[in-house]
Formats: structure tokens, sequence, C-alpha cells
């Protein structure tokens, strides 16, 4: 996926073939072996649902918001989980300002189906009424340095993010028992998602005929 970035591409054949000698010395370029990580930090901000993760040059924040809406016909019981990437040019000089392109939706993609298919959340326990209300958790990933390995930073940052996040806490009233009343924090306290499991990608790069691999590929390598 990576390998379409700007960045990747302008290498030299001579730069190319440096570091694919070097592979097969099990060697890098910045004196990694090859399924060794770079440094992994993982910070989490002063509001909920807050994240930001480095990963060597690879900067992403992670942001989780709420709100309620009606479910799914077909799942009148589930709340609901969606993720959204936005790219600064500033990260990448091949990003562009405006609408998401072919690799800003790919990375989304990855990072959902990892977090939904597996159900990492329990989007049951999102259901306030059943078929009428129910929590939309949506996770904005905002990219702000392209080192490489996007998808492994962005994973974390996502994960980070929702470990920390609370919703409001709320009861249904009413005479007919069907209002739900959003109690406020200082009234009752938020509660957090039921995540069962956290689902790490770890990628792998193949080089040359395919039998040279390495871990957290960086731009360089």
């Amino acid at each position: 996926m990576e390998q379409r970035l700007a960045n990747t591409w302008r290498m030299t054949v001579n730069e190319k073939k440096f570091i694919e000698t070097a592979l097969l010395s099990d060697l890098r370029v910045d004196g990694r072996r090859p399924f060794d990580y770079r440094r992994l930090t993982v910070k989490f901000g002063r509001e909920d649902g807050s994240s930001e993760v480095q990963l060597g040059q690879t900067h992403v924040m992670g942001f989780v918001t709420s709100q309620l809406v009606q479910p799914y016909r077909d799942r009148p019981n589930e709340g609901t989980l969606s993720i959204y990437t936005e790219f600064s040019p500033m990260a990448d000089p091949s990003f562009e300002a405006g609408r998401p392109g072919e690799f800003a939706v790919e990375l989304g993609r990855i990072i959902d189906r990892g977090l939904r298919e597996s159900r990492a959340i329990d989007t049951e326990s999102l259901c306030v009424l059943a078929g009428k209300l129910v929590w939309s958790i949506r996770v904005d990933l905002h990219i702000l340095d392209n080192g490489g390995n996007l998808v492994d930073a962005a994973n974390i940052a996502a994960l980070a993010a929702l470990l920390t996040f609370r919703r409001p806490e709320c009861t249904l009233g009413g005479e007919d028992g069907q209002e739900v009343i959003i109690h406020p924090p200082e009234a009752k306290e938020p509660l957090p998602l039921i995540i069962h499991h956290l689902p790490i990608a770890v990628t792998f790069a193949f080089f040359g005929d395919g039998n040279t691999v390495v871990g957290d590929r960086s731009n360089s390598q």
C-alpha cells in the first residue's frame, strides 16, 4: 500500500540495490535487524478518548467521539463503530488537502476491518433503547507525519483512544419509560467502552523476490 507514496518511488536504482544488499546480510539502513521495531511511544491527552502515537518518525493522533443515533434495521440492538482518517499535506508531499485519496480510504478500511470484524468492541452494550437509539462511536485518525508503516501506528492510536474514551451515562424515564435522559459527568460518572480484546496490527514488507521480509517498514526501507 505505501509503495504508492511519492517518497518511495523517488529512490534511485542504486539506493534500492543498496537496501536489498544490506537486507540479505540481515541489516537495515537505520541499523535495525529485519524484525526490529522502531521506538514506539503512546501519549494520552487530557480529554477522554484522545491519544498520540509516535512510531519512529511516523506521528498519528486519535480522537473518539460519540452520539446517539438510530440503529440499523438489521441490528436494532447494536451500536456502531466507524473510522475516519485525515491526511495533512504537511505529513507527506503526496498527501493532498480536500477529499481523502485512495491511500487514506484504504488505511481507514484496514483499521476499520481490524476493529469491527474482530468484534473488539461490544456493540450491544451501546444500545440505549432497542430499535430506536444506540451510541455511534467515531474514531478520527489524524496523520501528522508519515515515516512509514502507517497501518500499525494508526491501529495503535485508535486502540489507545478507544481504551480511554468514556461515554455519558443515560437512563430511561418519562411516563412511558421511553424518554432518554443523558446525565452530565458531574451527575453520573461516564462509562468506558466494553472492549473484549486488542487486535494489534503487525505489518511486514517483502523485498526482492519475496524471500526477504522485514517488520515495521520505514520510508527508507
